[in-house]
Protein backbone atom coordinates (compact mmCIF):
# COMPACT_ATOMS: atom_id res chain seq x y z
CA UNK A 1 0.00 0.00 0.00
CA UNK A 2 1.23 3.51 -0.79
CA UNK A 3 2.87 5.04 2.28
CA UNK A 4 1.43 8.05 4.01
CA UNK A 5 -2.14 7.64 2.78
CA UNK A 6 -4.60 9.34 5.10
CA UNK A 7 -8.18 8.16 4.69
CA UNK A 8 -9.69 10.87 6.91
CA UNK A 9 -10.78 12.81 3.82
CA UNK A 10 -12.52 9.80 2.29
CA UNK A 11 -16.31 9.45 2.30
CA UNK A 12 -17.61 5.93 2.89
CA UNK A 13 -21.09 5.50 1.39
CA UNK A 14 -23.16 3.17 3.58
CA UNK A 15 -26.87 2.40 3.70
CA UNK A 16 -29.94 0.74 5.15
CA UNK A 17 -31.77 -1.93 3.12
CA UNK A 18 -34.97 -0.93 1.36
CA UNK A 19 -37.00 -3.09 3.75
CA UNK A 20 -35.26 -1.56 6.78
CA UNK A 21 -34.23 -4.96 8.10
CA UNK A 22 -30.75 -6.12 9.17
CA UNK A 23 -29.57 -9.29 10.87
CA UNK A 24 -28.83 -8.90 14.60
CA UNK A 25 -26.54 -11.50 16.13
CA UNK A 26 -26.74 -11.81 19.89
CA UNK A 27 -23.56 -11.61 21.95
CA UNK A 28 -25.03 -12.49 25.33
CA UNK A 29 -27.14 -10.61 27.86
CA UNK A 30 -24.41 -8.16 28.86
CA UNK A 31 -23.10 -7.36 25.39
CA UNK A 32 -24.63 -5.47 22.52
CA UNK A 33 -25.60 -7.48 19.44
CA UNK A 34 -23.66 -7.12 16.22
CA UNK A 35 -25.53 -6.11 13.08
CA UNK A 36 -24.94 -7.77 9.74
CA UNK A 37 -25.74 -5.78 6.59
CA UNK A 38 -26.12 -8.23 3.71
CA UNK A 39 -25.40 -7.12 0.18
CA UNK A 40 -22.35 -4.98 0.92
CA UNK A 41 -18.82 -5.21 -0.44
CA UNK A 42 -17.87 -7.09 2.77
CA UNK A 43 -14.19 -6.13 2.93
CA UNK A 44 -14.18 -3.55 5.74
CA UNK A 45 -14.15 -6.07 8.57
CA UNK A 46 -11.08 -7.76 7.05
CA UNK A 47 -8.93 -4.66 6.61
CA UNK A 48 -8.44 -3.96 10.30
CA UNK A 49 -8.08 -0.27 11.00
CA UNK A 50 -6.61 0.68 7.61
CA UNK A 51 -9.68 2.76 6.74
CA UNK A 52 -10.06 4.19 10.23
CA UNK A 53 -10.91 7.86 10.05
CA UNK A 54 -12.96 7.72 6.88
CA UNK A 55 -16.23 9.62 7.24
CA UNK A 56 -19.35 7.46 6.95
CA UNK A 57 -22.45 8.74 5.19
CA UNK A 58 -25.55 6.60 5.72
CA UNK A 59 -28.46 6.57 3.29
CA UNK A 60 -31.84 5.14 4.18
CA UNK A 61 -35.40 4.88 2.85
CA UNK A 62 -37.60 6.55 1.87
CA UNK A 63 -36.63 7.83 -1.54
CA UNK A 64 -36.75 11.59 -1.91
CA UNK A 65 -34.72 14.80 -1.80
CA UNK A 66 -31.80 15.20 0.59
CA UNK A 67 -30.06 18.03 2.33
CA UNK A 68 -26.42 17.34 3.10
CA UNK A 69 -23.45 19.52 3.94
CA UNK A 70 -20.10 17.79 3.91
CA UNK A 71 -16.57 18.56 2.75
CA UNK A 72 -15.76 16.81 -0.54
CA UNK A 73 -13.35 13.91 -0.75
CA UNK A 74 -12.80 10.62 -2.58
CA UNK A 75 -15.84 8.38 -2.18
CA UNK A 76 -15.93 4.63 -1.58
CA UNK A 77 -19.32 3.07 -2.23
CA UNK A 78 -19.78 0.09 0.10
CA UNK A 79 -23.30 -0.77 -1.10
CA UNK A 80 -23.15 -3.71 -3.50
CA UNK A 81 -26.61 -5.21 -4.16
CA UNK A 82 -29.15 -3.09 -6.07
CA UNK A 83 -31.94 -5.48 -5.07
CA UNK A 84 -31.32 -4.78 -1.38
CA UNK A 85 -30.20 -1.12 -1.41
CA UNK A 86 -32.12 0.37 -4.31
CA UNK A 87 -33.22 3.54 -2.50
CA UNK A 88 -29.92 4.06 -0.68
CA UNK A 89 -27.96 3.61 -3.92
CA UNK A 90 -30.20 6.08 -5.76
CA UNK A 91 -29.50 8.68 -3.07
CA UNK A 92 -25.79 7.85 -3.08
CA UNK A 93 -25.74 8.25 -6.86
CA UNK A 94 -27.21 11.74 -6.59
CA UNK A 95 -24.56 12.67 -4.04
CA UNK A 96 -21.74 11.25 -6.14
CA UNK A 97 -22.98 13.08 -9.23
CA UNK A 98 -23.35 16.38 -7.37
CA UNK A 99 -19.93 16.22 -5.68
CA UNK A 100 -18.09 15.13 -8.81
CA UNK A 101 -15.31 13.44 -6.84
CA UNK A 102 -13.58 10.12 -7.59
CA UNK A 103 -15.84 7.26 -6.54
CA UNK A 104 -14.89 3.60 -6.18
CA UNK A 105 -17.67 1.33 -7.45
CA UNK A 106 -19.93 4.26 -8.33
CA UNK A 107 -23.52 3.82 -7.10
CA UNK A 108 -24.93 4.20 -10.61
CA UNK A 109 -22.88 1.24 -11.83
CA UNK A 110 -24.00 -0.86 -8.87
CA UNK A 111 -27.63 0.07 -9.55
CA UNK A 112 -27.19 -1.45 -13.01
CA UNK A 113 -25.59 -4.66 -11.71
CA UNK A 114 -28.68 -6.79 -11.12
CA UNK A 115 -28.46 -10.28 -12.60
CA UNK A 116 -30.73 -9.42 -15.54
CA UNK A 117 -28.82 -6.25 -16.39
CA UNK A 118 -25.45 -8.01 -16.19
CA UNK A 119 -26.67 -10.72 -18.56
CA UNK A 120 -27.77 -8.08 -21.06
CA UNK A 121 -24.55 -6.08 -20.69
CA UNK A 122 -22.42 -9.14 -21.48
CA UNK A 123 -24.61 -10.50 -24.25
CA UNK A 124 -22.67 -11.30 -27.41
CA UNK A 125 -19.22 -10.83 -25.90
CA UNK A 126 -16.53 -12.94 -27.60
CA UNK A 127 -15.28 -15.67 -25.29
CA UNK A 128 -18.11 -15.10 -22.79
CA UNK A 129 -21.42 -16.89 -22.25
CA UNK A 130 -23.86 -14.93 -20.09
CA UNK A 131 -27.06 -16.98 -19.75
CA UNK A 132 -30.29 -15.13 -20.42
CA UNK A 133 -31.80 -13.83 -17.19
CA UNK A 134 -35.14 -12.12 -16.65
CA UNK A 135 -36.57 -10.42 -13.57
CA UNK A 136 -40.22 -11.42 -13.16
CA UNK A 137 -43.04 -11.10 -10.68
CA UNK A 138 -46.08 -13.36 -10.61
CA UNK A 139 -48.93 -14.53 -8.42
CA UNK A 140 -47.36 -17.98 -8.11
CA UNK A 141 -45.56 -20.81 -9.90
CA UNK A 142 -48.32 -21.49 -12.43
CA UNK A 143 -48.45 -17.88 -13.63
CA UNK A 144 -44.66 -17.74 -13.61
CA UNK A 145 -44.54 -20.79 -15.90
CA UNK A 146 -46.87 -19.02 -18.35
CA UNK A 147 -44.70 -15.88 -18.30
CA UNK A 148 -41.57 -17.92 -18.99
CA UNK A 149 -43.31 -19.61 -21.92
CA UNK A 150 -44.42 -16.25 -23.32
CA UNK A 151 -40.81 -15.02 -23.19
CA UNK A 152 -39.63 -18.10 -25.06
CA UNK A 153 -37.05 -19.03 -22.42
CA UNK A 154 -35.38 -22.42 -22.74
CA UNK A 155 -35.45 -25.09 -20.05
CA UNK A 156 -33.77 -26.09 -17.77
CA UNK A 157 -34.15 -22.84 -15.84
CA UNK A 158 -32.96 -21.60 -12.48
CA UNK A 159 -35.25 -19.55 -10.23
CA UNK A 160 -34.20 -17.57 -7.14
CA UNK A 161 -35.56 -14.60 -5.16
CA UNK A 162 -34.02 -11.23 -5.99
CA UNK A 163 -31.37 -10.28 -3.45
CA UNK A 164 -30.58 -13.92 -2.64
CA UNK A 165 -27.02 -15.21 -2.73
CA UNK A 166 -25.18 -18.39 -1.86
CA UNK A 167 -27.74 -20.67 -3.49
CA UNK A 168 -30.46 -19.80 -0.98
CA UNK A 169 -33.87 -20.91 -2.27
CA UNK A 170 -32.33 -21.60 -5.67
CA UNK A 171 -34.45 -24.03 -7.72
CA UNK A 172 -33.74 -25.80 -10.98
CA UNK A 173 -36.68 -26.69 -13.19
CA UNK A 174 -36.01 -29.09 -16.05
CA UNK A 175 -39.49 -28.92 -17.59
CA UNK A 176 -42.45 -26.52 -17.49
CA UNK A 177 -44.43 -29.22 -15.70
CA UNK A 178 -41.94 -29.17 -12.81
CA UNK A 179 -42.65 -25.49 -12.23
CA UNK A 180 -46.40 -25.68 -12.76
CA UNK A 181 -46.74 -28.33 -10.04
CA UNK A 182 -44.56 -26.49 -7.54
CA UNK A 183 -45.79 -25.08 -4.24
CA UNK A 184 -43.45 -22.24 -3.25
CA UNK A 185 -44.86 -19.40 -1.17
CA UNK A 186 -41.84 -17.15 -1.69
CA UNK A 187 -42.70 -16.88 -5.39
CA UNK A 188 -46.16 -15.44 -4.80
CA UNK A 189 -46.20 -11.74 -5.56
CA UNK A 190 -42.44 -11.49 -5.20
CA UNK A 191 -39.79 -10.67 -7.76
CA UNK A 192 -37.56 -13.51 -8.87
CA UNK A 193 -34.70 -14.01 -11.29
CA UNK A 194 -35.20 -16.65 -13.95
CA UNK A 195 -32.03 -17.83 -15.68
CA UNK A 196 -31.51 -20.29 -18.48
CA UNK A 197 -29.30 -23.11 -17.24
CA UNK A 198 -26.17 -24.05 -19.21
CA UNK A 199 -24.49 -27.42 -18.51
CA UNK A 200 -20.83 -26.99 -17.58
CA UNK A 201 -19.35 -30.37 -16.65
CA UNK A 202 -15.76 -30.75 -17.85
CA UNK A 203 -14.77 -33.66 -20.11
CA UNK A 204 -13.98 -35.74 -17.00
CA UNK A 205 -17.58 -35.28 -15.82
CA UNK A 206 -16.58 -33.00 -12.93
CA UNK A 207 -18.05 -29.53 -12.33
CA UNK A 208 -15.68 -26.67 -11.49
CA UNK A 209 -16.67 -23.16 -10.42
CA UNK A 210 -13.98 -20.48 -10.43
CA UNK A 211 -14.18 -17.29 -8.39
CA UNK A 212 -12.25 -14.39 -9.90
CA UNK A 213 -11.52 -11.25 -7.91
CA UNK A 214 -11.28 -8.18 -10.13
CA UNK A 215 -9.45 -5.39 -8.29
CA UNK A 216 -8.84 -2.51 -10.65
CA UNK A 217 -6.78 -3.98 -13.48
CA UNK A 218 -5.76 -7.04 -11.47
CA UNK A 219 -7.45 -10.42 -11.85
CA UNK A 220 -6.83 -12.90 -9.03
CA UNK A 221 -8.16 -16.44 -8.79
CA UNK A 222 -9.60 -16.75 -5.27
CA UNK A 223 -10.63 -20.41 -5.35
CA UNK A 224 -12.05 -23.23 -7.43
CA UNK A 225 -14.97 -25.25 -6.06
CA UNK A 226 -15.00 -28.76 -7.50
CA UNK A 227 -17.74 -31.37 -7.27
CA UNK A 228 -19.99 -33.86 -8.97
CA UNK A 229 -23.06 -31.61 -8.97
CA UNK A 230 -23.88 -28.38 -10.80
CA UNK A 231 -24.83 -26.61 -7.54
CA UNK A 232 -21.40 -25.86 -6.13
CA UNK A 233 -20.68 -24.20 -2.79
CA UNK A 234 -18.01 -24.62 -0.16
CA UNK A 235 -20.08 -27.24 1.65
CA UNK A 236 -20.69 -29.20 -1.57
CA UNK A 237 -17.00 -29.51 -2.43
CA UNK A 238 -16.20 -33.03 -3.59
CA UNK A 239 -13.84 -35.30 -1.71
CA UNK A 240 -10.19 -35.54 -2.74
CA UNK A 241 -10.32 -32.31 -4.77
CA UNK A 242 -7.54 -30.44 -2.94
CA UNK A 243 -4.76 -31.45 -5.33
CA UNK A 244 -6.86 -30.47 -8.36
CA UNK A 245 -7.70 -27.05 -6.93
CA UNK A 246 -4.15 -26.40 -5.77
CA UNK A 247 -2.79 -27.19 -9.23
CA UNK A 248 -5.27 -24.80 -10.85
CA UNK A 249 -4.43 -22.02 -8.39
CA UNK A 250 -0.71 -22.51 -9.04
CA UNK A 251 -0.99 -22.56 -12.85
CA UNK A 252 -3.54 -19.75 -13.24
CA UNK A 253 -1.08 -16.86 -13.54
CA UNK A 254 0.87 -18.39 -16.40
CA UNK A 255 -1.90 -20.50 -17.90
CA UNK A 256 -5.48 -19.25 -18.06
CA UNK A 257 -4.99 -15.64 -16.99
CA UNK A 258 -3.37 -14.40 -20.24
CA UNK A 259 -6.17 -16.10 -22.18
CA UNK A 260 -9.10 -14.67 -20.22
CA UNK A 261 -7.69 -11.24 -19.26
CA UNK A 262 -9.02 -9.36 -22.33
CA UNK A 263 -12.55 -10.68 -21.75
CA UNK A 264 -12.46 -9.95 -17.99
CA UNK A 265 -11.21 -6.41 -18.59
CA UNK A 266 -14.04 -5.89 -21.08
CA UNK A 267 -16.53 -7.19 -18.52
CA UNK A 268 -15.17 -4.65 -16.02
CA UNK A 269 -15.49 -1.88 -18.58
CA UNK A 270 -19.06 -2.79 -19.45
CA UNK A 271 -20.13 -3.06 -15.81
CA UNK A 272 -18.22 0.06 -14.73
CA UNK A 273 -17.09 -1.50 -11.45
CA UNK A 274 -13.68 -1.19 -9.79
CA UNK A 275 -13.95 -4.07 -7.31
CA UNK A 276 -16.14 -7.06 -8.03
CA UNK A 277 -16.17 -10.80 -8.40
CA UNK A 278 -17.02 -13.23 -11.16
CA UNK A 279 -18.25 -16.73 -10.44
CA UNK A 280 -17.81 -18.73 -13.62
CA UNK A 281 -16.78 -21.89 -15.34
CA UNK A 282 -13.66 -21.79 -17.51
CA UNK A 283 -13.36 -24.36 -20.23
CA UNK A 284 -10.10 -25.60 -21.73
CA UNK A 285 -10.11 -22.77 -24.28
CA UNK A 286 -10.62 -20.11 -21.61
CA UNK A 287 -14.25 -19.38 -22.48
CA UNK A 288 -16.15 -17.95 -19.49
CA UNK A 289 -19.59 -19.20 -18.57
CA UNK A 290 -20.66 -16.43 -16.17
CA UNK A 291 -22.84 -17.52 -13.27
CA UNK A 292 -22.78 -14.08 -11.65
CA UNK A 293 -20.69 -10.92 -11.66
CA UNK A 294 -21.23 -8.34 -8.92
CA UNK A 295 -19.67 -6.34 -6.11
CA UNK A 296 -21.15 -8.50 -3.32
CA UNK A 297 -18.62 -11.32 -3.28
CA UNK A 298 -16.53 -11.96 -0.20
CA UNK A 299 -12.88 -12.57 -1.13
CA UNK A 300 -11.17 -12.12 2.23
CA UNK A 301 -13.00 -14.53 4.54
CA UNK A 302 -10.73 -17.31 5.82
CA UNK A 303 -12.81 -20.37 6.62
CA UNK A 304 -9.80 -22.68 7.02
CA UNK A 305 -6.96 -21.81 9.46
CA UNK A 306 -3.61 -21.14 7.76
CA UNK A 307 -1.40 -22.40 6.32
CA UNK A 308 -3.36 -23.48 3.26
CA UNK A 309 -3.52 -23.00 -0.51
CA UNK A 310 -5.81 -19.95 -0.19
CA UNK A 311 -3.42 -17.84 1.92
CA UNK A 312 -1.61 -16.48 -1.13
CA UNK A 313 -4.68 -15.38 -3.14
CA UNK A 314 -6.32 -13.84 -0.06
CA UNK A 315 -3.19 -11.82 0.71
CA UNK A 316 -2.83 -10.82 -2.95
CA UNK A 317 -6.44 -9.59 -3.00
CA UNK A 318 -5.99 -7.71 0.27
CA UNK A 319 -2.85 -5.97 -0.98
CA UNK A 320 -4.39 -5.11 -4.34
CA UNK A 321 -7.51 -3.73 -2.67
CA UNK A 322 -5.59 -1.52 -0.26
CA UNK A 323 -3.37 -0.24 -3.06
CA UNK A 324 -6.41 0.59 -5.19
CA UNK A 325 -8.21 2.32 -2.33
CA UNK A 326 -5.14 4.45 -1.75
CA UNK A 327 -4.94 5.71 -5.34
CA UNK A 328 -8.17 7.35 -6.59
CA UNK A 329 -6.45 8.24 -9.89
CA UNK A 330 -6.81 4.56 -10.83
CA UNK A 331 -10.55 4.43 -10.18
CA UNK A 332 -12.88 4.17 -13.15
CA UNK A 333 -14.92 7.17 -12.03
CA UNK A 334 -12.32 9.91 -11.65
CA UNK A 335 -14.91 12.67 -11.07
CA UNK A 336 -15.57 15.87 -12.97
CA UNK A 337 -15.23 18.45 -10.22
CA UNK A 338 -18.95 18.61 -9.47
CA UNK A 339 -21.45 21.38 -9.89
CA UNK A 340 -21.76 23.70 -6.87
CA UNK A 341 -25.34 24.02 -5.75
CA UNK A 342 -26.52 20.90 -7.54
CA UNK A 343 -29.71 19.83 -5.76
CA UNK A 344 -29.76 16.43 -4.09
Amino acid sequence: MSPGVDFKDYLLLMGVPDDGRVLARGQGLLRRPTYVFSGTCSYLSYLGDRLAGAREIWFAPPAGPMSLRIAPGPMVNYLADPDIYGMALAKAERLARAMGRPCLNPPGAVLRSGRDNVARALEGMPGVVAPRTERLSSAGPQELARMIADLGMTYPILIRPVGAHGGKELLRMDRPEDLEGLVAGWMCGAQVYVTEFHPFADPDGVHRKYRLAVIGDQIILRHVIIGDTWLLHADSQGVDTEADEEARLASFQEGLLPVIAPAVHEIARRLGLDVFGIDCHLDQDGRLLVFEANACMNFLARTVPPPNMWDAPVEAIRTALLDLLADPTRWRHAGDGGSPGTPL
